[in-house]
């Protein structure tokens, strides 16, 4: 069985590759990252080189030869030449990440460097209040048993004075009983009758 009759048919390659080339074109397409890369007057190594582009230059893809996998470029600088596919890569290149990717990671690790002394500051506080919190608890330990010593001190005396009042009032009760026993018995005294 012949071999072209086992591939899909040409129609469907055709609108294959055209959609391809659709996406392609709307992508920003590079050199891949390969210091110089050179182009060709046609669609293969075939064909003289007809100049080089240095890698992660943006480029035009113009269209794809089906058979070769080569692509049409369109340089920045306007000249066109066919190169392999697989030298070009889509999206934007190293060399013009690279130095964005630096400056991103020099702002992270300064960013990250601050937050280590934030949070090495934080910790500080954490500690320091830590133990002003530890010396506040005992403190309010000491003040709570000083409370309880007053307030037994505070029922001791209620009842020491409720006794001393008890006490007095008894002796001056006892001796009010004992005047009054006695008065009656006292030494009346005599009237003078010395008048003038």
């Amino acid at each position: 069985m012949n071999s072209l009759n086992r591939l899909p048919s040409k129609q469907l390659i055709t609108y294959l590759f055209a959609m391809l080339l659709a996406t392609s074109a709307e992508a920003a397409n590079y050199i891949s990252d390969d210091v110089f890369t050179f182009y060709h007057g046609g669609p293969s190594t075939e064909y003289r080189i007809t100049g080089r582009i240095r890698s992660g230059t943006p480029v035009t893809v113009l269209s794809r030869d089906e058979k070769t996998d080569f692509l049409r470029i369109k340089t920045p600088s306007g000249k066109v030449g066919w190169i392999s596919a697989d030298k070009v890569s889509t999206g934007t290149s190293l060399a013009n990440r690279f130095p964005k990717l630096e400056e991103q990671l020099k702002q992270n690790e300064g960013s990250l460097n601050s937050q280590a002394e934030e949070v090495s500051v934080l910790k500080q506080q954490n500690q320091t209040l830590a133990r002003q919190n530890q010396g506040n608890a005992e403190k309010v330990s000491a003040l709570e048993e000083q409370i309880v010593s007053l307030n037994r001190t505070i029922n001791g005396m209620d009842e020491s004075n409720l006794m001393r009042w008890f006490t007095y009032g008894g002796l001056v009760a006892f001796g009010g009983l004992i005047l009054g026993l006695m008065i009656p018995y006292l030494p009346k005294r005599r009237k003078r009758h010395d008048t003038w």
